[in-house]
């Protein structure tokens, strides 16, 4: 049973700059969803050194550079996950209101937008029970 248990569980990286926010998120996926494990990075780059992973979903903060000014932003990260493997979910998570930052992530990438904002973390959830 437990192996079983095991094979269904599905994994999800957060790849967020911003640690609090990264961690706060992960907590509440966690209380919100049993079966799931959720790694987070706080560059891009990490995150695509652990694809083999096989993650179910990648969140994905649209401004990765903040904190680190030479790290690619997410959609330098989306393009190469969906070169990885096409079938990852990526939801992008931001703060950017540019309408041209949106059509590039949902028209291309086949990405949801969810904007930071106090009900973002509801609508990840939303999500997250349509993709698993």
């Amino acid at each position: 049973m437990d192996k079983e248990k095991k094979e269904e569980q599905k994994t999800i990286f957060i790849v967020e700059d911003n640690v609090v926010y990264a961690e706060t998120l992960q907590k509440f996926i966690l209380i919100r969803f049993r079966n799931v494990r959720v790694k987070t990075f706080h560059i891009g780059e990490l995150c695509l050194k652990e694809l083999y992973r096989n993650p179910s979903i990648v969140i994905m903060d649209y401004f990765l550079n903040s904190q680190y000014e030479k790290a690619q932003n997410g959609l330098e990260i989306i393009k190469s996950i969906k070169k990885y493997n096409s079938e990852i979910n990526i939801i992008v998570l931001s703060s950017q209101e540019k309408y041209s930052v949106m059509v590039k992530a949902v028209a291309f990438y086949q990405c949801p937008y969810i904007q930071k904002d106090e009900e973002a973390f509801e609508k990840i959830a939303k999500l997250i029970k349509e993709f698993i």
